[in-house]
């Protein structure tokens, strides 16, 4: 094997030009995949993401040749022994159909209903595809990340790597191993053999680890083929994910936002407790140093239109504006009142513009938002934090370990409550009138509707009231007329249609701007494929050069016996809670490499074959 391509696969270089699948067919490594056929060895992260794109373009070809007639989209893909199964089940289904010798039955019937169903069965498994096993983890993972794999590099002391393995499918590492809401630990099949793997703190480690090795990615823009030129609009998790996947393609991109710094949310809504501002800076460097170009303080509809862009020679655009607008309540008033919305109220407290807070603070809303400002407004010096939600206490949609928090800092919480009316002194809010709520309906637009007791009425005291009931995406500056249709639903993507034609120029949509406000890595994830579906749509020419193909198979692994040791969940250092109310550091400190390398110890590597040994 040369030097040249031993140098490869060293980590530092796997951080640099993203991980490789087949890492040649000279090397094997443990738990991973055996040797590939047709591979060149040389995969750079454009060849791994082209052929991501062909890939679903065969399904799909799959799945409408399988229309036509089952088991040929089988054999379009070289799954010939399917092909054999489907093409000769409908024959036999269809000849005892039409054996109608002895009469016409109702099994007859039966038999023609089989038939279709055969007919569409094989449709859905020519879509579907070869697949290897996924693991619960996995599978959850919005973002698809190969979750055990990277947890074994952590095993092995290899986080550099693991980072690189995370970067293929999800920027924004450090942001999610500390505010994830992370599905992977609720399907972990360790939840039945004591606690579930501690996934989102390795992923801390790995990207805490690999981004202090200060080694910076190669720019995508190789020149090799010509891709459209995009613009994203939004430089949050979706537009800055988008923007990551056309750098990786060799895409040149240009991100725009209205604030003057890149992060969305992820900077102006998380407090700096929860998400430092040097971790923010880690994953935001990282995607601007692919080649990514940033104009920020830039209003869409106002500085520029999607008329100015295509003018500037733009193919495409990407709507990712994310839901930044607060929603208030009907009869609040301004901050000279008493009266914040959340949105505004974190990112003066992130920009250490801090607001004065007096005495009693109520924050109405059950999120995440609302659980950061209470705790914001706990280490600003309030003397009494609560926190109203029309929710009852199980049913807030705000992660329990960040209720638990709260609790433990000494923020109230007032479960079921709804507001009637606020009630003023001298010109500032001093209270509000309150209804217990008992049930929370949906109106037909999917809006809560809480359903209050009558009588129940009752005074909440308030000196100052921050307001964390949602968010919404404010879409007023797309032309008239414009409709979408849906690319990729199930990831947020849609594909805009403008009446006459005009402006000249192919528009998308993504993330929370469609849907309404979710996590950082369900925007990611459909950021990410709203940027291969553009390319796969422009850059037709491109998608056939992917220099190798879906046929690698993963090798059995051997039984382990679990241990007793293995069922107890590590968990990191964290400040005693009345240390943390009284200081803005962060909360929670990283692995240490051993408490990393004895938690990915406990992972069952679930998308592993096992072969029990026998003797």
């Amino acid at each position: 094997m040369s030097n040249s391509l031993i140098d490869s696969l060293r980590p530092e270089n796997l951080l640099r030009t993203g991980y490789k699948d087949c890492v040649l067919c000279d090397v094997l490594r443990p738990g991973e995949e055996e040797r590939c056929r047709d591979c060149s060895g040389r995969l750079d992260q454009r060849d791994r993401l082209l052929w991501e794109i062909g890939r679903e373009r065969v399904r799909k070809t799959a799945g409408v040749l399988s229309l036509a007639y089952p088991g040929l989209g089988h054999f379009y893909t070289g799954r010939i022994a399917y092909g054999v199964f489907w093409a000769a089940l409908l024959p036999l289904t269809l000849g005892l159909v039409f054996n109608v010798g002895s009469g016409i039955t109702i099994g007859h019937g039966f038999l023609l209903v089989e038939a279709g169903v055969i007919w569409w069965m094989a449709y859905v498994d020519a879509r579907r595809g070869p697949r290897e096993a996924t693991a619960p983890c996995e599978s959850a993972c919005p973002a698809r990340i190969r979750v055990p794999d990277y947890i074994a590099l952590v095993r092995e002391g290899r986080p550099l790597e693991a980072l690189a393995l995370v970067h293929d499918k999800l920027p924004f590492a450090a942001f999610c191993g500390r505010a994830c809401p992370h599905p992977c630990e609720q399907m972990c099949v360790r939840n039945e053999f004591g606690a579930p793997i501690s996934i989102m703190a390795l992923k801390r480690y790995a990207a805490d680890i690999g981004y202090a090795a200060g080694i910076s990615p190669l720019s995508g823009e190789t020149g090799r083929v010509r891709g459209p030129r995009v613009a994203v609009v939004g430089a949050g998790a979706a537009g800055l994910s988008a923007a990551d996947t056309f750098a990786r393609l060799g895409v040149p991109v240009t991100v725009f936002d209205s604030h003057g710094e890149p992060g969305g949310m992820m900077r102006y809504g998380a407090a700096e407790f929860r998400f430092p501002e040097e971790a923010l800076h880690a994953d935001v460097a990282r995607v601007l140093a692919r080649g990514v170009r940033f104009r920020g303080g830039v209003t869409f509809g106002r500085d520029v239109t999607l008329t100015s862009l295509a003018a500037e020679g733009f193919d495409a655009v990407l709507i990712a504006v994310g839901a930044p607008e607060a929603l208030r309540l009907p009869d609040a008033g301004g901050e000279d009142q008493g009266f914040h919305d959340v949105l505004s109220f974190l990112l003066r407290v992130r920009d250490h513009r801090l607001p004065r807070l007096r005495g009693r603070v109520v924050v109405i809303g059950g999120g995440n938002s609302a659980i950061d400002a209470a705790r914001c407004a706990l280490r600003l010096g309030a003397s009494e934090v609560t926190i109203s939600c029309v929710e009852s206490r199980e049913a807030m949609p705000a992660f329990a370990w960040e209720i638990e928090a709260a609790v433990s800092e000494g923020v109230k919480f007032l479960p079921g409550t709804a507001v009637s009316r606020f009630l003023l002194k001298d010109g500032r809010v001093t209270a509000f009138e309150a209804l217990k709520v008992e049930r929370i309906d949906l109106d037909p637009d999917g809006r809560i509707v809480p359903r209050t007791v009558p009588g129940s009425g009752f005074e909440v005291p308030a000196d100052t009231v921050v307001m964390a009931i949602g968010t919404r995406a404010d879409l007023s500056f797309l032309p008239d007329g414009v409709s979408w249709k849906p690319t990729d639903p199930g990831r947020r993507v849609f594909r805009l249609q403008f009446r006459g034609g005009d402006p000249k120029i192919a528009g998308y949509m993504c993330g929370d701007c469609v849907r309404g406000p979710g996590s950082v890595v369900e925007a990611s994830a459909s950021g990410r494929e709203a940027a291969l579906n553009i390319f796969g749509d422009l850059a037709v020419e491109g998608i056939g050069r992917a220099r190798y193909r879906d046929n690698y198979r993963r090798r059995p692994e051997p039984h382990v016996t679990d241990r007793p040791e293995g069922r107890v969940r590590r968990g990191a250092e964290r400040l005693s809670p009345e240390a943390a109310r009284g200081t803005f550091r962060e909360i929670e400190a990283r692995f240490t490499d051993r408490c990393a390398r004895e938690e990915a110890e406990r992972c069952a590597r679930c998308n592993l074959s096992l072969q029990i040994k026998t003797t």
